[in-house]
């Protein structure tokens, strides 16, 4: 085998690595909204992802693990926006509104992350990482000072109140739009911004 026969075939072998890690993804975001954390057993999703179990724990302890790199791989998506937008020196207040927008969009090209997130938010078999939990309150920590700082956050609110009114209520507000439909939800802009209405209805301070 020549030199550049070798390197073609490890790089087809990478390029199949990398498919079989993102059908497990896939699979395991499928099978966790289809049958909820504890119905998803490695082993299923090793099934439905097309490959076998030793390959699922060559690369993941458990479904623990994958799961929890799953939903840091989420999450990350709303640390990036976090940073852009406190890059662009926005008001507590339009983080807040485009926080929420940006779940919107989310919801509308790719639904099966927030209902992944809303099955994991009401299960109580499965616990955040550690780490992925305090990465999140870093940012709240930031949004909470700056709300305070401002006049903009009543100052009874603390960042799990923040954490509970902005994220949580707003995955469980869309899904539960997906519950009361058979079809396919496309959020228009409406329901956006009344769900924006009632957010900052509650975390601006009294009289303000």
């Amino acid at each position: 085998m020549n030199e550049h026969s070798f390197i073609n075939k490890n790089k087809m072998a990478r390029i199949t690595d990398k498919n079989r890690i993102e059908r497990l993804k896939q699979s395991t975001m499928k099978l966790v909204v289809e049958r909820g954390f504890g119905g998803a057993s490695a082993s299923l999703i090793a099934k439905d992802a097309n490959v076998a179990s030793g390959y699922f724990y060559m690369h993941y302890k458990g479904k623990y693990e994958m799961v929890n790199a799953l939903l840091h791989d989420v999450y990350q998506e709303v640390v990036q926006k976090f940073e852009e937008l406190t890059s662009l020196d926005s008001t507590f207040t339009s983080i807040v509104e485009n926080m929420i927008r940006h779940f919107f969009t989310m919801a509308n090209t790719d639904p099966n992350k927030l209902k992944f997130l809303y099955v994991l938010m009401n299960d109580y078999s499965f616990v955040i990482d550690k780490k992925l939990h305090d990465d999140i309150f870093k940012i709240l920590n930031i949004l909470v000072y700056d709300g305070h700082s401002s006049g903009q956050l009543d100052k009874e609110i603390s960042q799990s109140d923040l954490y509970l009114i902005v994220v949580i209520n707003t995955i469980q507000y869309i899904n539960q739009h997906y519950k009361n439909s058979n079809k396919r939800v496309v959020f228009r802009k409406e329901d956006e911004d009344h769900l924006i209405y009632l957010t900052n209805k509650i975390l601006k301070e009294p009289g303000k």
